[in-house]
């Protein structure tokens, strides 16, 4: 169950290596969704300390497990961020909007940095493991008509990545109540431990390697009739529920 998988989860990904392979040991699951807050922030760590020390509206809304994930290339504006939360139902996903408006707050240690973009509820696709790191994000169109053939390459791709001894989680979400911004977006998450990491799946990706799964890949994304938009973020994991 995805209550078990978020409830494994290390406090902070960045705070110790322990959490790190704890992460990397939660089963994958498809179950529940995350809501996700895009906002604007002036003083990005500021802000983040002020999470870490004030997780009153993560109580609020009842979440499992919460982070953010800071936006490090691809910006759309200065001081771009995101703040995501797990649920192990869809309807408690869905609930917790009404728990908790952070368009209304009057919290002055929120308020006066940031500023509320949108929010949204996602619907995890394809078995996702929740293990923050450094990660990418494209925002893509599929047509309906195409979607599970994507998720079915999309997972294809995980298991040669897996296969090859790469330590990358691959992940898509559907949008629920996401506006005009999300509507119709699907988004593909690969999630590493560190940019590192990262750089070296690219680095076998882009010398053609087939074993980890990079052909599967390409024929997902000859499936997306638009990329949106394409992220490089760091991420971390800073609440837990008791």
């Amino acid at each position: 169950m995805i209550r078990n998988m978020f409830l494994l989860s290390g406090a902070l990904l960045a705070a110790a290596q322990p959490a790190i392979a704890m992460h990397h040991e939660n089963p994958a699951s498809d179950e529940g969704g995350f809501t996700t807050l895009m906002v604007k922030t002036s003083d990005p760590e500021a802000y983040i300390d002020v999470l870490k020390s004030n997780n009153s509206a993560f109580k609020a809304t009842g979440t499992a497990a919460a982070g953010y994930c800071l936006t490090r290339s691809g910006h759309d504006h200065p001081g771009q961020m995101l703040f995501w939360s797990a649920f192990p139902t869809l309807s408690e996903a869905l609930t917790s909007s009404t728990k908790y408006d952070p368009m209304g707050s009057t919290d002055s240690a929120f308020t006066d940095l940031r500023e509320v973009k949108y929010g949204a509820t996602w619907k995890p696709l394809m078995p996702f493991k929740l293990a923050p790191g450094y990660e990418r994000m494209i925002r893509v169109v599929v047509p309906y008509a195409d979607r599970m053939a994507f998720v079915a390459k999309m997972t294809e791709a995980q298991k040669g990545l897996y296969a090859a001894g790469f330590k990358m989680n691959l992940g898509v979400f559907e949008s629920i109540g996401g506006g005009k911004t999300e509507a119709n977006i699907l988004h593909v998450r690969a999630v590493a431990p560190s940019a590192s990491d990262f750089g070296a799946v690219l680095d076998a990706f882009y010398a053609g390697s087939i074993e980890m799964g990079g052909n599967s890949w390409i024929e997902a994304f000859a499936m997306v009739s638009e990329v949106k938009s394409d992220y490089m973020q760091e991420c971390a994991q800073i609440y837990q529920a008791d």
